[in-house]
C-alpha cells in the first residue's frame, strides 16, 4: 500500500510518476491507476535519497527494490523507510515471509506511520493470519483514521470472513473520506454483485464511469 494517506486525486495526478501511462488528452480514457499499495510508497518519489527506488517501483522490479533496500540497510540497519521499501518489493514479489519480516521491523522503528501497518496488515491478509491482519488494521486507523486504504483493507477482510455488513460499512467509510477513490468503489460493487444489493452496486458503477471507466466494465456497465 503510510506514509500514507493514499488515495486521494492522485490517480491522474501521479498516473505517469508510477509508469501508468502519460497524461491522457481531452477525449482520452483515464490512466489506469496503480496497484492499491503502490500508493503507501509514493514518499519516496519526492524525498531525494530515495530515488533509487522510483525506477524499481516504476519497472515493478519488486525483486530489485527489495534487493536495493537490504544493500541499503547493511548501512543502515536502523532505517525504517529501508526495511519498509525491503518488505513491500517482498510483498510484491510474493515472499510473504520475508515481507513479513521486514514490515515487522519497519513498524517497531517508525511505529506512527500508517502506511508501514497497511503493508504490514495486507501481508498478513495474504498469509492468511487474519487475527494478526485485524489488529494492524485497527492499529492503522488509530495512527490515522482517515486512511482510505485501511478502510478497504478493512473491509476485503470483513468481506473474505463472510461479514458483508461490516464490508460495506468500511466501504462506505472511504468512500466518506474521498470520493473519487476508485479501490473503494470498486470493492463496493464487487461487494454488492455477490450480496446482490442492486442499488449499491448502481451507485459503484455510477462513480466509476465518470473517475475510472474501465472498473465500471469490470462491474458489468456498458462498453
Amino acid at each position: 500500500m503510510a506514509g500514507c494517506r493514499i488515495l486521494l486525486v492522485w490517480v491522474m495526478a501521479l498516473a505517469g510518476l508510477w509508469g501508468c501511462g502519460a497524461m491522457p488528452g481531452k477525449d482520452a480514457e483515464p490512466a489506469p491507476p496503480p496497484d492499491l499499495l503502490v500508493w503507501t510508497m509514493r514518499q519516496y518519489a519526492v524525498r531525494g535519497e530515495f530515488a533509487e527506488t522510483q525506477p524499481l517501483i516504476k519497472a515493478r522490479n519488486w525483486a530489485g527494490l527489495a534487493t536495493l533496500a537490504r544493500k541499503k540497510l547493511e548501512r543502515q540497519p536502523n532505517r525504517g523507510e529501508w526495511w519498509q521499501a525491503a518488505g513491500y518489493g517482498y510483498l510484491q514479489a510474493g515472499d510473504l515471509a520475508q515481507a513479513r519480516e521486514c514490515l515487522a521491523r519497519a513498524a517497531r522503528l517508525l511505529p506512527e506511520e500508517v502506511g508501514i501497518m497497511n503493508l504490514y496488515a495486507a501481508t498478513l491478509m495474504r498469509q492468511g493470519d487474519t487475527r494478526a491482519a485485524a489488529q494492524a488494521l485497527d492499529r492503522a486507523l488509530q495512527i490515522d483514521p482517515t486512511s482510505g486504504v485501511a478502510w478497504v483493507l478493512s473491509g476485503d477482510l470483513h468481506a473474505a470472513a463472510g461479514r458483508a455488513r461490516e464490508a460495506q460499512v468500511a466501504y462506505e467509510r472511504a468512500i466518506e473520506i474521498d470520493g473519487r477513490d476508485v479501490f473503494a468503489w470498486l470493492a463496493l460493487g464487487n461487494l454488492a454483485k455477490k450480496t446482490g444489493d442492486r442499488a449499491a452496486l448502481e451507485r459503484a458503477v455510477a462513480a466509476l464511469v465518470s473517475i475510472y471507466p474501465p472498473f465500471a466494465r469490470d462491474l458489468g456497465a456498458p462498453k
